[in-house]
């Protein structure tokens, strides 16, 4: 257990990759067709680290610039780009369906459980809708829709948070966040907002399981 105060404890936000899941969003074109995901995905990610993907996840490009971006070397077009966003959003899956069950659970006691993930315009306009997650979280709080990663502070806050935890009335002491980088970890911990960092989906359901059965 991390240092949450499990009876002040309104809201639990969750990650999304490698902490719910462990499949990158390209995984159906890796399964597919290798070599065209290695060329998309390295395309995507490139060796800078304030690389042009983290714009995107701000929301500063949309997807129809990463299309572009994407198709320039000339090895696959615009449309065939945007296509394989799109499908390969749309099947994305958790790692398992003991998740819902036990945000179910948590949520019955009263405690909030939002999705909290850096991550693209895709995956709300495709990933969202596809496994219905506005049905399984009380809110999905999006990188891309909120303008800042969850690494983004301004004299010890966290921007990501600010506007939810504002509407909301809730200070740091009384949420945790269950995420698996360590740059967030390390982000909320200055900030002081209790955090579990995890490297798994397993692990993240076995805290999840563990909050569950404490009130």
């Amino acid at each position: 257990m991390t240092d949450v105060n499990i009876k002040e404890l309104k809201v639990i936000f969750v990650d999304w990759y490698i902490t719910l899941t462990s499949l990158m969003f390209l995984n159906k074109l890796k399964l597919e067709q290798v070599d065209l995901f290695q060329k998309i995905k390295d395309k995507i990610f490139d060796k800078n680290i304030s690389g042009w993907h983290l714009d995107w996840a701000r929301g500063k490009l949309n997807q129809k610039d990463a299309a572009c971006f994407v198709a320039d070397d000339g090895y696959i077009s615009y449309e065939e780009v945007l296509k394989i966003f799109a499908d390969c959003c749309s099947v994305q899956q958790v790692d398992t369906e003991e998740f819902w069950p036990v945000i179910d659970k948590i949520r019955a006691k009263g405690i909030k459980v939002v999705l909290a993930t850096d991550n693209w315009d895709i995956f709300c306009q495709y990933t969202v809708p596809a496994l219905k997650l506005d049905k399984h979280f009380d809110g999905i709080l999006s990188s891309n829709e909120i303008g800042y990663l969850k690494r983004d502070t301004n004299n010890g806050n966290l921007l990501f948070f600010a506007d939810y935890m504002r509407k909301n009335h809730l200070k740091y002491n009384e949420v945790v966040l269950v995420d698996d980088a360590l740059v967030n970890y390390n982000c909320c911990k200055k900030c002081g907002m209790p955090v579990k960092q995890v490297k798994s989906s397993k692990e993240t359901l076995e805290f999840l399981k563990e909050l569950a059965q404490k009130r």
